[in-house]
This record gives structure tokens, C-alpha cells and sequence, in this order.
């Protein structure tokens, strides 16, 4: 069985990577917990719960080397303690790695897979894949405002190959199940239904057009890097996928969400402004998700797309609210 520690174990992607390894059987599953209560809260799920933080991490790494962790996978969508956890994770890879030189033996590397994100490509109605360097000279698209901060990381993680074997994971706009990161946007409807309002404002923009992949998909894709990690190191393949199914209107998605949540009344998608996450919520994202099924194996389930399955999501995100 592979150890794997998940990072961001109790949030809306990290709950179901944790779901899907441990429904393989294949793997030892261990949770980051900020708090007694969240680690009750992932040993009912069968995750072997760490309580800490990345910033007080002293268990957290000494949990790593202890239980013989194999592979780390940062699902926490933080900034800075991404950067501290990477330069951690680097120090054990070393210090492992030269351990086991000075034993004349020969040992994996410690694994490291980040969970990025398909707003690094930015507004792109063109084609887009994995393969093109995004925050570059030669990048035909500014990545989101929001994530400007991730392309400086991701590369950290490319450069520290030498000590770990990495891949990094690029979900698009994530939807389904209890549905989290829209709740800026689905509230206010749910409002404006209890007050009967005759019209409601939602800051996106009507016109875009994301790129979308279902939560369960999102996990699938985890769960295949972790097994296809050890395959794909070392090989020269370059370790970035994208993971996308759809590409579907913003309009259509909150107007059959409105219709489903059951708002009568007007919905109006009046732009983001200046609110940096709703700008990053509106950027459209025309990719693929072929390397990621070719090299990783990845078979994504939940393809119906977003709008075809709005009864579902709409009834799933008010009864998680």
C-alpha cells in the first residue's frame, strides 16, 4: 500500500481525493487537521488524521518520516504555506535521498503532487494545453489576477526535481457535490428567493465561457497521478496536466441555476468589476484533457456537462448550504 498525505484533506477537492484512494483499497490514507474537531472529522472517514499546521509543522514532518509517507498531495490552494511546505518537503527528499547514498542502497523519492489550477492559462477562447508555459515571454494569455502568484510556485516544484518526483494537477472551474466554490454566486439567488425580489445581480460575466470538470473527476485525476507518479518520473515527460470535460456558457449555467434553486424573477449577470475572484470565476478556458488520459490513464465519468445536470447540483449545493 502506498502512503499518501493529503494537505487540505477536510476542503471540497481534498475530501474527495481522500474518498477515492481509500475506496480503491490501495492505499494508506493520512489527513492534515487543523483542529481536533476536523480530525474527528477524517477518522470517520477512514483517514488517519495529523493534527497541525504547515506553519507549525513540527508533526506534520515528523509524521512524514515516521509513517514512511510516500507521496504528499498539496490540496489546500494556499499561497505562501505552499512555498514552506515545498522547501520542507524538499529538506526530507535530501536528507532521505543521502541517507540511503550513505547506505550504498537505492530508494524512490519522496513524491510531491500539487493541485494548481486552468486559470493560470487566463482568458484563452483559443485552444489551449498543458504544454504551453503560462506566465512567460512566450504565453499568449496573462493568467488569472487571482493566481498571478502560481506560476513563481509551480516552477519552485519543476525545479525541485532533483530531490522529488512531482507532478502538478490543473483542475478547471470545479462543480458538483456541495458545489463550495460557487456559493458566492448561488447564495444570492437563494436570497432573492426567500425575499421574492424581482431581480437579482450576480458579478460574472455573461459572456464567458469556462472550462469545468466534475469534483468526482477532479479526484479521479488525483488518485491516477499518484499511481502513475513513480511511471512518469524521471522519464522527461513534462509533469503538468490540465483536467477539463466541458466548456459551457456562464449565462446558461446561472440561469438554469437560478431556475433550479427556484428563482423566479429576473437574473442579471451585471460582470466581476473589480472583485478579483469573480474575475477569475468569468475567464473563459478552452482546453484539453488529452495528456492527462493518454500518460496518467485519467477516465473522467462525469461528462454530461454542468447545465444538463443542474437539477442534481442545484438540490446537492442547497442541501450542503
Amino acid at each position: 500500500m502506498v502512503n499518501v498525505l493529503i494537505i487540505g484533506a477536510t476542503g471540497y477537492i481534498g475530501q474527495a481525493i481522500c474518498s477515492s484512494l481509500i475506496r480503491s483499497g490501495d492505499h494508506r490514507v493520512f489527513g492534515l487537521a487543523r483542529t481536533p474537531a476536523k480530525a474527528k472529522e477524517l477518522g470517520k472517514e477512514e483517514v488517519i488524521p495529523i493534527l497541525g499546521s504547515i506553519a507549525e509543522n513540527a508533526e506534520l514532518l515528523k509524521t512524514i518520516d515516521a509513517e514512511h509517507i510516500n507521496i504528499v498531495v498539496d490540496a489546500a490552494g494556499a499561497n505562501q504555506e505552499s512555498h514552506v511546505l515545498l522547501e520542507a518537503l524538499k529538506k526530507i527528499g535530501a536528507a532521505r535521498l543521502e541517507a540511503a547514498s550513505k547506505s550504498g542502497i537505492t530508494i524512490p523519492k519522496l513524491g510531491f503532487i500539487y493541485c494548481s489550477g486552468t486559470w493560470l492559462h487566463g482568458i484563452s477562447n483559443k485552444p489551449v494545453n498543458d504544454l504551453i508555459p503560462v506566465a512567460a515571454f512566450n504565453s499568449p494569455n496573462a493568467p488569472a489576477e487571482l493566481t498571478s502568484w502560481r506560476p513563481a510556485l509551480e516552477n519552485a516544484i519543476l525545479a525541485a526535481r532533483d530531490v522529488l518526483d512531482v507532478i502538478i494537477i490543473r483542475p478547471a472551474l470545479v462543480y458538483g457535490r456541495s458545489g463550495a466554490i460557487w456559493s458566492a454566486f448561488f447564495n444570492p439567488i437563494l436570497e432573492a428567493v426567500k425575499k421574492d425580489t424581482d431581480s437579482v445581480a450576480i458579478p460574472l460575466d455573461a459572456n464567458s465561457r469556462p472550462g469545468l470538470v466534475h469534483v468526482d473527476d477532479v479526484a479521479s485525476g488525483f488518485h491516477a497521478a499518484v499511481e502513475k507518479l513513480p511511471l512518469i518520473s524521471g522519464t522527461g515527460v513534462y509533469p503538468i496536466f490540465d483536467l477539463v470535460t466541458s466548456q459551457e456558457s456562464m449565462r446558461d449555467i446561472i440561469e438554469f441555476a437560478a431556475k433550479e434553486l427556484g428563482y423566479k424573477g429576473k437574473v442579471e449577470l451585471v460582470g466581476p468589476g473589480e472583485d478579483l475572484f469573480a474575475k477569475a470565476m468569468s475567464t473563459s478556458m478552452n482546453g484539453s484533457s488529452g495528456r492527462a488520459k493518454q500518460l496518467l490513464g485519467w477516465e473522467p465519468k462525469r461528462v454530461s456537462g454542468f447545465v444538463q445536470g443542474m437539477d442534481a447540483f442545484a438540490k446537492a449545493f442547497m442541501a450542503a448550504s
